[in-house]
């Protein structure tokens, strides 16, 4: 219930309330709170939230995000994205595609292996 109260407040502050699948609201919460495959995401929605659904049935909602709803979420996204930058929005790409960490010892995180600088020994993930 707290995922749903807090986020789902954002989640209408932002404006995705306009779009009137509740399908979409739940895929949107649950993504952010457990971001794991679809099936997984269709039980969490039956463990957590009480949500019967089925995998095919989130696979033929995607479908028809993708071909009919994408240009309102992205306007959305977009307007929302303007107000909170007070109508200055900029736009900055960053290559990282090279990054890797350095240190003595490998941990849970940092294991040695490859990475395009060349530096195989030092843990890079």
């Amino acid at each position: 219930m707290g995922p749903e109260l807090l986020l789902g407040k954002l989640y209408d502050e932002i404006g995705f309330d306009k779009i009137p699948d509740e399908l979409f609201r739940h895929l949107v919460i649950t993504r952010l709170v457990y971001p794991v495959s679809k099936l997984k995401t269709v039980d969490y929605l039956f463990k957590y939230k009480g949500v019967i659904t089925d995998v095919k049935k989130v696979y033929r909602y995607l479908d028809k995000l993708q071909t009919h709803q994408i240009n309102q979420v992205q306007q959305i996204s977009y307007e929302h994205t303007l107000q909170v930058l007070n109508q200055a929005l900029s736009i900055v790409f960053y290559d990282v595609t090279t990054l890797y960490f350095e240190a003595a010892e490998e941990d849970d995180f940092r294991q040695a292996g490859f990475n395009k600088d060349g530096k195989h020994q030092q843990p890079s993930r």
